[in-house]
């Protein structure tokens, strides 16, 4: 499900590009040079206040070869306070169809009240992961729930997460091909297929966790 308003967060620029094209080959709109349903804020244009404003006029008409339309904010965090604040009413209502995707490299520079309209995706690097993230179940079902809980306080990163546990775990198998990282492998994928389900991330991690 996309969300009216999301923001993509990440420092690798690699990984927002792929994101972004992911949700919109989901609309099933590819962002391209030509495609005049898709408006792009970024460094070409600016982030002021007048870019912003440009929005309105964009939406105010039919998207012309798509059935939706798409507001491309690159590197969110470098917009104006007072084109932050101009934003707030796309945001809270873009219209039926219309879709709001803001990349940042931080989205706490963001105004709190940006964030609070937005669905927020934390995408992280993979080339900073170690061992030391590879997630750890004792057996313990307790104290396995409670880091269950701990994870899914931010639900929108548990899919990011879980995505991540299966490269840190395909790592592990190339050193220790053991059926303990071969059935983990295989839970992790089971959650993140339950997300993708729309299932509530809390409940895919417990599934997880009860391995």
């Amino acid at each position: 499900m996309i969300f009216p308003s999301t923001i993509i967060v990440s420092s690798d620029p690699t990984l927002l590009l792929k994101k972004i094209n992911e949700l919109c080959q989901e609309l099933k709109n590819v962002p391209s040079p030509n495609n005049p349903d898709i408006f792009t804020i970024g460094s070409e244009s600016g982030w002021g206040i007048d870019q912003v404003r440009q929005i309105n006029s964009f939406l105010s008409k039919k998207p012309i070869q798509h059935q939706n339309k798409i507001i491309l904010i690159e590197n969110a965090q470098n917009l104006l306070t007072e084109a932050q604040n101009a934003l707030l009413k796309n945001l809270e209502e873009p219209g039926e169809q219309n879709y709001i995707i803001l990349t940042a490299s931080n989205h706490l520079s963001l105004l709190p009240t940006i964030r609070s309209r937005c669905k927020v995706i934390k995408i992280k690097s993979t080339s900073s992961l170690s061992e030391k993230d590879l997630l750890k179940i004792t057996g313990n079902l307790s104290s396995d729930l409670l880091v269950s809980e701990k994870i899914a306080q931010d639900k929108d990163s548990v899919l990011p997460f879980l995505e991540n546990q299966i490269i840190l775990l395909q790592k592990k198998m190339t050193k220790d091909p053991s059926k303990k990282y071969s059935r983990q492998i295989q839970k992790t994928i089971k959650s993140i297929q339950m997300i993708k389900a729309h299932v509530d991330p809390k409940s895919a991690l417990d599934y997880l966790m009860l391995a």
